[in-house]
């Protein structure tokens, strides 16, 4: 798959890329250098770094961050929301998200609105089951 970028496309950016668009996760720049590095044993984590930043300039992924306030990444540009589980840090994306009527905010805060994100805070499935059978 080629990256399409104003900037030139390397093969150390197409291979930070394809890590992050073939995870159903939200993975951190230290998973990402993990992976990268079994296809590329050479790369370093600035390298890796460095190409997150121009995909991310680029609109490729998006940067996220969980509880431990960590930057994660995902390449889903479609409109959506995260739940971050509080007690263990995973996020997951939420495809059906509530309409925001973005005009009223406009009108109400005086200012242009370029990108909305929702997140849903609480406790996941595994975490709560977790909390129940230790009582």
């Amino acid at each position: 798959m080629t990256v399409k970028t104003q900037t030139r496309e390397t093969q150390q950016r197409r291979i930070v890329y394809d890590t992050i668009k073939n995870t159903r996760t939200h993975p951190t720049a230290d998973w990402i250098f993990d992976r990268v590095r079994t296809r590329m044993p050479k790369i370093s984590l600035g390298t890796v770094y460095r190409n997150l930043s121009v995909l991310k300039r680029e609109g490729l992924v998006r940067e996220i961050y969980g509880t431990d306030r960590r930057a994660r990444y995902e390449d889903n540009q479609q409109p959506h929301a995260h739940f971050v589980c509080t007690s263990c840090g995973e996020i997951k994306d939420v495809d059906v998200a509530p309409d925001s009527d973005w005009q009223t905010l406009k009108d109400l805060v005086g200012c242009e609105i370029v990108e909305q994100r929702m997140e849903f805070l609480g406790r996941c499935p595994a975490c709560v089951h977790r909390k129940r059978a230790s009582f």
